[in-house]
């Protein structure tokens, strides 16, 4: 397994926009907050474009993550926000210069689909808050920066009704699941058998969430986990007639006959206070009577 060199003051840090585009006006405010930690704001030539929803073509898109996972200068690659677009560049990216030069790449949401092609070459990459929400001060924010400069990273959580208790030591892979499941069938697809699976999803209608999650299981990826962490379910939508599940029980109801350990709640996704994941990195995970514990390695 690959680990990305930490970040030290002075290092260069790329701002990619594999996705959708913000407005310019929001920059400066962006890259002063990178410059407050120390780093030098490296701006990819997508975050100068749009085309449609898109920050620029596909060729455009691909082009300029290309070139900022390859740069040798760069230390960290930033991915800009979200929304969608990822998925349509993926099978166009080369990594073979990106494992010469290892960077980190963060990102979450749509950025889960680089999360996982980058799992599958063994490199590690940090699920986190990405550029557009850089205003908004929290401790997850405060958190990736120390975890990017170095520090060890543990969480210990409350308990949760659901939890099913339990100890594993594995891998944790994971992100958003709708785009988890984009991916199954295809090359990219996160390796779930025998890893531990983090979870997160926003504004999806219950019975969207639960043909997912029921996808997941039909296709095997919830079998045989060393465990699930279930971060935020935001904005989940109800109709009439109500679907008769929360978005927690849609979840406990696909893996209720398994019997790897599963904590609820962890505070991850598209949340307020976003908190840092590694991604491919080995993590000791227990869900006790008392409290929960993700310690990584």
């Amino acid at each position: 397994m690959i680990t990305p060199p930490y970040l030290l003051k002075g290092d260069e840090v790329g701002i990619v926009a594999p996705a959708k585009f913000i407005p310019q006006e929001n920059y400066e405010q962006i890259l002063k907050f990178i410059e407050s930690k120390g780093l030098v704001p490296v701006r990819g030539k997508t975050t100068y474009l749009e085309s449609g929803i898109f920050a620029g073509t596909d060729e455009e898109r691909t082009q300029d993550l290309q070139q900022m996972i390859d740069a040798p200068n760069l230390k960290a690659v930033f991915c800009l926000r979200g929304g969608y677009g990822t998925l349509r560049i993926l099978d166009k990216l080369n990594f073979s210069t990106f494992l010469k030069t290892p960077k980190w790449v963060i990102g979450f949401s749509d950025i889960t689909v680089l999360h996982a092609a980058i799992a599958n070459i063994d490199v590690e990459s940090i699920h986190g808050q990405m550029p557009l929400n850089f205003a908004q001060s929290s401790k997850g924010l405060e958190v990736l920066f120390e975890t990017l400069e170095g520090a060890n990273l543990a969480y210990q959580l409350p308990i949760h009704l659901l939890n099913r208790i339990g100890a594993s030591e594995a891998r944790l892979v994971g992100g958003n699941v709708a785009m988890i499941c984009s991916l199954l069938g295809t090359p990219f697809a996160f390796q779930t058998q025998g890893n531990i699976l983090f979870i997160e999803e926003i504004g999806e209608h219950l019975y969207r969430f639960d043909r997912m999650l029921q996808h997941l299981k039909l296709a095997g990826a919830l079998k045989n986990l060393a465990g699930l962490v279930v971060g935020g379910l935001t904005s989940m939508e109800d109709q009439s007639p109500s679907f008769g599940k929360t978005s927690e029980e849609i979840v406990w109801d696909a893996v209720k006959n398994y019997d790897y350990p599963v904590c609820f709640g962890f505070p991850a996704g598209h949340i307020e206070n976003n908190h840092p994941l590694i991604i491919n990195r080995k993590v000791r995970f227990e869900v006790g009577r008392s409290e929960v514990k993700l310690q990584f390695s």
